[in-house]
């Protein structure tokens, strides 16, 4: 999509680019299908050369965000810039980007080389002689020197993506979007492609944005992150600053798991019907009054025995053990108050102070690891 041919001649849309620019800047940007609203009023700028993910649940509109920025789809409202060019117009073949696809779209007839060189060869955006040095230097980015006559049938999932990779890096495009790129591969390769895909990226200076429901893979890969639901965008910001500082009950919800209890600020305080005052951290800035959600994450829960002190923890409340789950390198607790309101809790490793099942316990925390929040 990088190479386009004008008058008998290869021109680049990137040469026309403001270097000042942002990669993508959406502004207002919203589309509808009919009466169905898939995505709407959304604005902000993807930075370059930064690692962007759009995250979300099925259905959340972040594939047809992701569809605007390709010209698959023209926005309904609103304005997408790549690198500071209006681009509502422009139709996806002219736009300095190219695509990274799940099933990663590879010709089985073809070559390893083949295909890494099918972008360059069909455009006929470089002299013959240049390819097979493009392709070595393209196939030594993904690791995989010395690969290139072998058949995509002798290739591993793993190594089928590094190709889909190199084809898409090829032409050097300023933006790569990347459709749930790991959805394809087992766990354990997931977990390497995500730091392969992460050092690529840093090596070659281009832009990627990734599109996925993947909590982990976004928060692993990622310079920052828009978290999606209902076709808005409800947070940008960093991997920590999402997970340690979510802006909604939806993100502290959907990004890993929170405990949650509903009542209404009182000042510094967060009166929860049947459970009593929740002392609520500093600075929160929400209104006396408000109905808020105070947050917490299962490993800032600390829990001991009955009648235990918890030094520090200014919330404290008893309830009932009810399940122990050993997950390897954490070990989680599941236990219900009084009133049956169900708390999670987790702590490293497999030591379990003495709990049991089925017994008595105490859980509590600090103020300023808890965070309250409105729907």
């Amino acid at each position: 999509m990088n190479i386009t041919k004008t008058a008998g001649r290869a021109v680049n849309p990137a040469a026309h680019q403001n270097p000042d620019a942002p990669a993508v800047r959406l502004t207002g940007v919203g589309k509808s299908f009919g009466t169905t609203v898939a995505v709407t009023d959304v604005t902000l700028d993807i930075r370059r050369n930064e690692f962007f993910s759009i995250l979300g649940p099925s259905g959340c509109g972040k594939t047809t965000l992701m569809r605007m920025i390709t010209g698959f789809e023209t926005p309904t409202e609103g304005t997408v810039e790549l690198g500071g060019t209006p681009a509502n117009s422009i139709p996806p073949h002219r736009r300095d980007l190219n695509m990274l696809f799940q099933s990663y779209a590879l010709f089985p007839h073809l070559s390893v080389a083949d295909n890494v060189a099918f972008e360059l060869k069909v455009r006929k955006s470089r002299p013959k002689a240049e390819i097979a040095g493009a392709v070595r230097e393209a196939l030594a980015l993904v690791r995989l020197e010395g690969y290139g006559d072998r058949s995509i049938a002798q290739l591993s999932g793993g190594q089928r993506q590094r190709v889909a990779i190199a084809r898409a890096l090829i032409g050097r495009p300023s933006l790569l979007l990347l459709d749930e790129p790991l959805g394809a591969l087992d766990q354990k390769l997931r977990a390497e492609m995500q730091l392969e895909l992460k050092k690529i990226q840093r090596e070659v200076g281009v832009t990627f944005v990734t599109v996925t429901h993947d909590q982990e893979e976004a928060l692993t890969m990622s310079d920052r992150i828009a978290v999606m639901d209902g076709g808005r965008v409800l947070q940008v910001d960093s991997p920590e600053a999402i997970y340690e500082r979510p802006a909604t009950r939806f993100v502290a919800d959907f990004i890993g798991t929170s405990n949650f209890v509903t009542g209404t600020v009182d000042g510094g305080f967060l009166d929860v019907p049947g459970l009593g005052r929740f002392a609520a951290p500093e600075g929160h800035g929400l209104a006396r009054g408000t109905a808020a959600h105070l947050a917490v994450r299962p490993e800032n829960v600390r829990l001991a025995a009955p009648d235990t002190d918890l030094p520090d923890c200014a919330t404290v409340l008893d309830g009932t053990l009810q399940q122990i789950v050993y997950l390897g390198n954490a070990t989680r607790y599941h236990l219900t108050l009084a009133d049956g309101t169900e708390l999670v809790a987790e702590s490293r490793g497999a030591d379990r102070g003495g709990l049991t099942a089925g017994a008595p316990v105490r859980a509590g925390w600090a103020p300023a690891r808890s965070r309250l929040l409105t729907d």
